[in-house]
């Protein structure tokens, strides 16, 4: 990157934003924060840097970025730019965030002062400007989590390991091209990889070191450890586990075997991720809010047994919601909600699903689950959507389902 930067303007006053301009005070450039609606004309500037909420296709701010061909970046490779030391870096439609955390977990059990940053929720911009305010080295590595907004803006990213774990409809509004430019944007991650690849679709240029069977982890062909000893047994997570290997091994070549074991067997998925929130009546009510688009809530009914009233619903992205109707054998109702209520319902009563509207209500939507359930069955929050036509963020609307649960618990 330039370093001949002496003004930046951020496109995006958010987390991001905020992060980015942290980061321009920690370098001495002079940096000013635009949101749409703010500025008829982009300031002179020798940098833009994009905030990954700032969508290319509607925001006028980035249009009117890009007419100016100033040099744009993203706020996280400007902050990769800056971090300074070895990066492995985690994209795919889903399985990012269980990935990033675990291999963080890992790195760490093995003595090397690891940071989880990126999409998972602290910017990279903002451990950057972290170091550089300290003086001093903080970290030993940085596990990135990458988007494809992220990706979008990323010349001369070059994380020492990459992984693409998987690709599914997603953000398909975001794109001109549809999946297939999605598709093309995810894999930009490997553009500039240091190290052998683990990736998607790419076995000619991958090495892999890892290999988990049906109940097994190999390392090297030599058995590492059950995956009944780990809480990853489920098939999505044993390529999460795979995949956090395989970044590990990249970055410590010759790990101590036993700690590193005794750290995944100790290794705890995050908050609404297919989280049992608890049992009612024989019901047992599971969140995962984060599963927001198909795939994902494809790989969580996968997981679970016995029959499912699903909650589905929010903003839909533009994606493809006909896979769902594959889970048909395994849901005993659906309950739509939200703005992709709709094309959602239209799904699922095609596929012969009984179909319960809730409107814009989040507690109508639970209270209808409920009432179709039955002793051995499951209410599962998987939405197959993003949260934010009702809700600030996923987090959000997966609290607001645990506390419909304790509530019905205390009332029990």
């Amino acid at each position: 990157m330039n370093t001949d930067i002496k003004r930046a303007v951020i496109l995006g006053g958010g987390i991001s934003g905020k992060a980015a301009q942290r980061l321009c005070r920690a370098l001495g450039i002079d940096s000013v924060i635009l949101n749409d609606g703010e500025a008829e004309e982009l300031p002179p500037c020798d940098l833009g840097i994009a905030s990954p909420g700032v969508h290319p296709l509607r925001s006028k701010l980035y249009q009117l970025a890009q007419r100016s061909r100033v040099p744009m970046t993203s706020e996280m490779c400007f902050g990769f730019h800056h971090l300074g030391i070895p990066c492995a870096a985690v994209t795919g439609t889903n399985g990012k965030t269980t990935t990033t955390e675990l291999a963080t977990s890992l790195l760490c059990a093995l003595d090397v002062k690891a940071v989880a940053c990126g999409n998972i929720g602290r910017p990279v911009a903002d451990v950057a400007a972290e170091v550089l305010e300290a003086g001093q080295k903080l970290y030993d590595a940085a596990v990135i989590e990458v988007s494809s907004f992220q990706l979008e803006l990323a010349e001369g990213f070059a994380p020492d390991a990459a992984v693409l774990l998987n690709l599914a409809s997603d953000h398909e509004d975001r794109y001109r091209g549809g999946f297939a430019e999605y598709a093309s944007v995810k894999r930009r991650i490997f553009d500039h990889v240091k190290r052998p690849l683990y990736g998607l679709s790419m076995p000619d240029e991958c090495v892999r070191r890892v290999t988990v069977n049906m109940d097994t982890v190999h390392i090297d062909g030599a058995p590492f450890l059950a995956l009944a000893e780990t809480r990853l047994g489920a098939p999505h997570n044993r390529e999460n586990l795979a995949a956090a290997l395989e970044l590990v091994l990249r970055l410590v070549p010759a790990p101590d075997v036993i700690k590193l074991a005794a750290a995944v067997r100790a290794f705890k998925p995050g908050a609404h991720r297919i989280e049992v929130v608890g049992e009612v009546d024989g019901v047992t009510y599971i969140n995962d809010s984060k599963g927001t688009n198909p795939a994902a809530v494809i790989a969580a009914v996968n997981s679970l047994a016995g029959p499912i009233v699903i909650l589905l619903g929010g903003l839909g992205k533009g994606m493809d919601f006909t896979p769902l109707a594959g889970l048909a054998p395994r849901l005993r109702a659906a309950v739509i909600y939200g703005e992709a209520r709709d094309i959602i319902g239209e799904v699922m009563r095609g596929a012969g699903v009984p179909t319960f509207d809730a409107g814009t209500d989040f507690a109508r939507a639970f209270e209808l689950a409920r009432a179709r359930a039955l002793p051995g069955d499951t209410v599962l929050l998987s939405p197959a959507c993003a949260s934010m036509d009702m809700f600030k963020n996923y987090e959000e609307r997966g609290n607001s389902f645990r506390s419909l649960v304790k509530q019905i618990e205390v009332e029990k």
